[in-house]
């Protein structure tokens, strides 16, 4: 198993063309006006930093803590900076903090105060913005968390990572008059033991986050790889896919999940042999999306004209 890192650190972002740099309690100071890029990948369930007084109050061992992870996806699309997209990776754990769930997602069998709540799907199922389990059910804490705990952890970590994708989307619209996010996450090989999951699942909010031609473009070129592609079922687009898309203004967001079983042992968390070979495909793959022509993605009163 990959060592487990043991850090304060947030978040990394890297600008196109440029070195990461973290972002942590300087994240104000960035300057996301030098955006030199209308293309943003986004990984916000890739975190393997665990902050040491988590996992101290943690029930859980280090492998099932890590259970969650979309392990390595992030080392996956390895060169997006040299491709021409901008890469936000949250390196912190989803286990730690959500940030691909609503804000109001807040889960009151894991708080100790009466909160008001949304009490969706994922609240229900105990993984809501500060996760109650993690993969196949397991309780992360042995006693509940404080209000005041959780609204420290969604300051230091989910409210920056929205901010910067909310900055760089903005920047975007005034230097090219477009911005495209694409969401990465990976998910278990089978669904359940009878039932596989295909290599990838394409999420655009069943047609409506994204031209045409962005689905399309990742379609085709993953057919052609010779993998088994599946649109929107049953992944359509988390919190960041439908929070980052306005087709009108030339928004358009778009969600990949990937097999684990093509590039990582699931129980291990260690990545196999063709994990080098996925990695190169995603490459280029990446190189496919940044090339789509601007045509396609100007907001629509531009379009027109």
């Amino acid at each position: 198993m990959d060592k487990i890192n043991f850090t304060t650190a947030a978040i990394s972002l890297q600008y196109a063309g440029r070195k990461p740099c973290i972002a942590n309690k300087s994240i104000q100071k960035l300057l996301l006006e030098q955006n030199s890029s209308p293309y943003l990948f986004s990984f916000p369930h890739s975190g393997r930093h665990y902050n040491t007084q988590f996992v101290k109050n943690s029930k859980l061992d280090a492998l099932s803590l890590r259970s969650s992870e979309d392990a390595f996806v992030d080392q996956l699309f390895k060169d997006v900076t040299s491709q021409g997209g901008n890469k936000l990776v949250a390196l912190f754990p989803r286990a730690f903090v959500d940030v691909n769930r609503s804000a109001n997602e807040l889960d009151p069998l894991l708080i100790i105060e009466d909160i008001v709540h949304n009490n969706s799907v994922m609240v229900k199922s105990g993984i809501g913005i500060i996760p109650r389990k993690v993969a196949n059910n397991l309780d992360i804490y042995s006693a509940k968390l404080s209000i005041t705990e959780v609204n420290q952890r969604l300051k230091t970590h989910y409210y920056p990572y929205h901010m910067i994708i909310q900055n760089l989307i903005n920047s975007a619209q005034v230097n090219f008059g477009y911005s495209v996010l694409v969401d990465c996450h990976s998910m278990p090989a089978q669904f359940s033991p009878t039932h596989q999951a295909p290599d990838f699942i394409i999420g655009n909010l069943h047609n409506k986050s994204c031209d045409e031609v962005i689905s399309q473009t990742i379609y085709e070129f993953l057919l052609h790889a010779g993998f088994k592609i599946r649109f929107n079922q049953p992944y359509a687009g988390g919190t960041i896919t439908k929070k980052y898309h306005d087709l009108a203004k030339g928004q358009h967001s778009i969600q990949i999940e990937i097999n684990r079983g093509l590039y990582m042992h699931e129980k291990k968390i260690q990545k196999n042999s063709n994990f080098d070979a996925l990695q190169t495909v995603l490459t280029n793959l990446t190189k496919k999306i940044t090339q789509i022509a601007p045509k396609h993605l100007f907001r629509v009163q531009n379009a027109a004209q």
